[in-house]
């Protein structure tokens, strides 16, 4: 599996996406919101800067074993953090990598979203030796399901999926890209 070795992974035309730092977990608890949060499993609301931390910690340790590559968004004109990205090879397959991912809510609907989420997937094909990735959202996340349409996934089916955030399974569909 392929370890995370660099500052810079990857970046668009107007982003990066950078391997996470500890001293982005204040910034990234000061961009979740309730209506961010919602749509994750993970990542609780409220979400505080220890939290965020010991986010952050879990996924740099999954790093050094191999198969995670966590990142933290920022604009290509600053370093401030924007929001997360991650790229985890599955449990059943080195070769498939799930993409989460999210947008603090005051630089949403600007295209970021699926600008990073196209290079991503291009990271885990080129670089990580990816054979197809995966992506998940919660059934009723409409557009999730659009972005993950546009990135050229096709779905692939629906599952109850743990939700540490909010202590509960929730039903989500799954899609998939397979490399060409």
């Amino acid at each position: 599996m392929a370890k995370l070795t660099n500052t810079h992974g990857f970046a668009s035309q107007r982003l990066i996406a950078r391997r996470c730092r500890l001293d982005d977990a204040e910034t990234l608890a000061s961009l979740m919101t309730e209506d961010i949060s919602r749509w994750l499993a993970g990542w609780p609301f409220p979400l505080t800067a220890s939290k965020a931390t010991k986010i952050i910690k879990e996924n740099l340790e999954s790093a050094e074993r191999g198969g995670n590559y966590p990142a933290t968004l920022t604009e290509q004109a600053n370093d401030l953090p924007i929001g997360w990205l991650r790229l985890a090879a599955t449990e059943t397959s080195s070769r498939d990598y799930e993409l989460s991912y999210w947008i603090g809510e005051a630089y949403q609907r600007r295209g970021y979203a699926f600008e990073i989420a196209s290079e991503a997937i291009n990271f885990a094909f080129n670089n990580l030796a990816a054979e197809r990735v995966i992506a998940g959202a919660q059934t009723e996340n409409s557009a999730s399901h659009a972005l993950l349409a546009k990135l050229g996934m096709t779905r692939t089916h629906e599952t109850l999926v743990w939700a540490a955030a909010r202590e509960r399974y929730e039903a989500c569909q799954f899609w998939k890209l397979d490399k060409a």
